[in-house]
């Protein structure tokens, strides 16, 4: 079949190089160069997980995570990195009590993690922490550039036409839009944007990726090769944004990323280093969306600030729909057809 997708993030890169490994040819509508930081795909990193409250997410990241190990053996840059997470808050968390019910009941081996356990990180007396060992960060600009390589996609870089005029060049259209699925498809989400930062650090900081249950929830990585930084994210409180229009960080959660620095780090002075922002579209609830818009027009929003690491699985459903083999409503939690 010839397939048209439209957008160049981690859910168009991951349905093109699906898509395209199932013998289909495959054309690439963006109204930016690929790497563009418009979106929610760009920069260096994105954690993968499999701890999750919900036990649904655990279960589909059960498929998900083998699906970047195999990924890192296309290519010979490395695009995961797998350091471990430690999921931590105050002790009576019904969330983190969720987080390690979900754990156990798919099987995810987990340990404790107590204070004063660790050097890498403070936690409080009244806190704990899970920690699981398949998980980390993935490589995401790099990620993302290995997908469309790999799919010997055309890429288009234009003015989109509607999924529907494409319909009479294509046999199937999927749209992977991001911030834009909201005025495209009518959607009942958010646009927001993220703030995130690095902090200077005197040499480079090993350890786990992490994220802080206590509100507002943070989260962040260990030093990337050759730098001497950690990132530090805020995920919620986001700033209402158009994608179209271009956004800066909040000086707010730039507040909170050096006072996580100094009480978790030990970093009494923090630097901050490039602070951006990267654009959420949220549901209510977090869960992600899809449908079929028209014949053979397929759509996926599955965002809401937790989506990139699912990109892979997410590709894989959407080459199912385009070949007749699921349909959203299989999966009713997400199908807003």
């Amino acid at each position: 079949m010839k397939i048209a997708v439209i957008g160049a993030g981690i859910m168009g890169a991951s349905t093109a190089y699906a898509c395209a490994q199932r013998g289909h040819a495959v054309t690439i509508f963006d109204q930016y160069p690929p790497g563009h930081i418009n979106g929610s795909s760009h920069g260096n990193s994105r954690i993968v997980r499999k701890a999750y409250p919900d036990p649904f997410y655990t279960e589909i990241m059960q498929e998900g995570y083998p699906l970047w190990q195999e990924l890192q053996t296309q290519t010979n840059e490395q695009i995961l990195f797998e350091t471990g997470l430690v999921y931590f808050g105050k002790r009576k968390s019904q969330e983190l009590q969720q987080v390690t019910e979900s754990l156990r009941a798919n099987g995810v081996t987990q340990s404790v993690f107590n204070w004063p356990d660790s050097p890498d990180i403070s936690i409080q007396e009244d806190e704990i922490g899970y920690v699981t060992k398949e998980a980390g960060w993935v490589y995401a600009s790099r990620a993302v550039q290995t997908l469309l390589s790999l799919s010997n996609a055309t890429h288009i870089q234009e003015h989109i036409p509607t999924p529907e005029q494409l319909t009479s060049t294509f046999d199937r259209v999927i749209v992977c839009a991001g911030g834009w699925a909201k005025s495209l498809f009518n959607l009942p989400v958010t646009v927001t944007r993220q703030t995130f930062a690095y902090v200077r650090t005197a040499e480079p900081m090993e350890g786990m990726v992490w994220i802080d249950d206590t509100h507002p929830m943070l989260y962040g990585f260990p030093s990337e090769p050759e730098r001497s930084a950690i990132k530090i994210g805020v995920h919620n409180l986001g700033d209402a944004t158009d994608p179209n229009e271009p956004g800066s960080p909040n000086p707010e959660h730039l507040e909170m990323i050096r006072s996580c620095a100094r009480t978790r780090f030990g970093i009494q002075n923090p630097i901050l280093e490039s602070p951006t922002t990267c654009v959420y579209t949220r549901t209510a609830d977090e869960d992600f969306l899809w449908g079929e818009s028209a014949p053979n027009v397929f759509w996926a929003s599955p965002c809401s600030g937790h989506g990139f690491k699912f990109g892979p699985w997410i590709g894989e459903r959407l080459a199912d729909f385009a070949e007749g083999k699921m349909h959203p409503r299989d999966i009713p939690r997400f199908n807003l057809s």
